[in-house]
């Protein structure tokens, strides 16, 4: 199968909606946001994968997306963090948006290089701090 059948296959939309998990603690509206968002995320992807010819090209594109995607959820995560620590509580909207790109970034992984994984997550989780 070509990586963009195998994206098209992965992240389809209706599949993605229907892995992810919701806490209690939101309402269905909250719900739906957020499943909209992984979503529009999971389609931008098959339509850029669907518009590049050239695998070289097509898996460059995925591995900016999921930088794109990755970078989003560290963002969520931090901020997350500072609200439980400073706080003592969490946002329940920003916390459930945050499990589902997690899950959605799960989806994206195997089809990523894994010298190239191991690049992004050297530079997005550990690179930036030294």
């Amino acid at each position: 199968m070509t990586a963009p059948a195998r994206v098209n296959e992965i992240l389809d939309s209706s599949r993605i909606r229907g892995m992810i998990h919701f806490t209690d603690t939101i309402g269905e509206e909250e719900k739906r946001r957020i499943g909209d968002f992984v979503a529009d995320q999971a389609e931008r992807i098959k339509s850029g994968m669907n518009d590049i010819e050239d695998d070289e090209d097509a898996g460059y594109f995925l591995a900016v997306k999921y930088v794109e995607t990755k970078a989003n959820w560290i963002q969520m995560n931090l901020q997350l963090n500072y609200q439980t620590v400073l706080r003592g509580d969490k946002d329940e909207v920003l916390f459930n948006k945050a499990a589902a790109v997690a899950g959605f970034l799960g989806q994206i992984e195997p089809l990523i290089s894994t010298d190239d994984l191991k690049m992004i997550n050297g530079l997005l989780l550990e690179g930036m701090r030294s």
